[in-house]
């Protein structure tokens, strides 16, 4: 039989789990914000004092716009989480529950993805070495 939880984080686990939907909550839509407001400007994000690095600013606005509609699900998602933990209502942690670890997978896939992008081919070896190492640990 499994153990069964009754805190999280030091709190109740009903205390515990508005708390985390509060701070995911104000999170996701700090990062709606700023990237909703950039995505409107991306010229803002990129330093233009390099000429011979030009980017292609259609594809940095529609990154963003992606960026932007997660973060909206996610504070969306977030808010069902603390309203289903303080009305008791299980069937409202369920999107949250889906929507985050998937997230979570989808961000270390595309961070591995950037590293080996941006590193010469001598250290993707080491790297990748040591991200399992540190995965295994």
């Amino acid at each position: 039989m499994a153990p069964e939880i009754t805190n999280c984080c030091g709190f109740s686990l009903k205390h515990g789990t508005i708390i985390i939907g509060i701070i995911q909550s104000v999170i996701a839509f700090m990062f709606l914000i700023l990237t909703a407001a950039y995505a409107e400007h991306p010229h803002e994000l990129v330093n233009m004092s390099d000429p011979s690095v030009v980017p292609d600013l259609s594809i940095l606005r529609w990154l963003l716009i992606v960026i932007s509609v997660a973060s909206a699900i996610h504070c969306v998602f977030s808010i069902f989480l603390i309203f289903g933990a303080e009305t008791n209502r299980p069937l409202l942690l369920v999107p949250w529950l889906v929507f985050y670890p998937i997230a979570v997978i989808v961000y270390i896939i595309l961070i591995l993805i950037a590293i080996i992008h941006h590193v010469d081919s001598d250290r993707i070896l080491f790297i990748i070495g040591h991200l399992i190492a540190g995965a295994i640990v």
